[in-house]
């Protein structure tokens, strides 16, 4: 079960497509994702707000921040892997919503 679910189902959400993100993320914006990666660094934590993380996602050598809200977050540790339900918010942030380790 993904952590901080909203009821929505990771098998009708498709792939972050890594190298057109990269390449133009407003493209994004709005859009929901699964983005299996491995934490690579924790770069900012804010007590009742969330952490930044920088992640490598599988399959690419991409180094990716993502934004994990509190609420959703647990014992995030550098080297996990998860299974992340993204939504690309403004700016391009790529914004967690409900994660699950695998």
């Amino acid at each position: 079960m993904l952590s901080g679910c909203s009821g929505s189902h990771r098998a009708d959400v498709e792939a972050l497509p890594i190298r057109n993100y990269l390449e133009k993320p407003g493209d994004f914006l709005g859009n929901r994702y699964v983005l299996r990666a491995q934490i690579n660094e924790q770069l900012k934590w804010e007590k009742g707000l969330g952490r930044v993380l920088a992640v490598l996602a599988e399959g690419s050598e991409a180094r990716l921040p993502i934004f994990v809200p509190e609420a959703v977050g647990e014992n995030l540790h550098v080297g996990q892997r998860y299974e992340f339900q993204v939504i690309i918010e403004q700016g391009g942030l790529i914004y967690v919503e409900a994660l699950q380790k695998y």
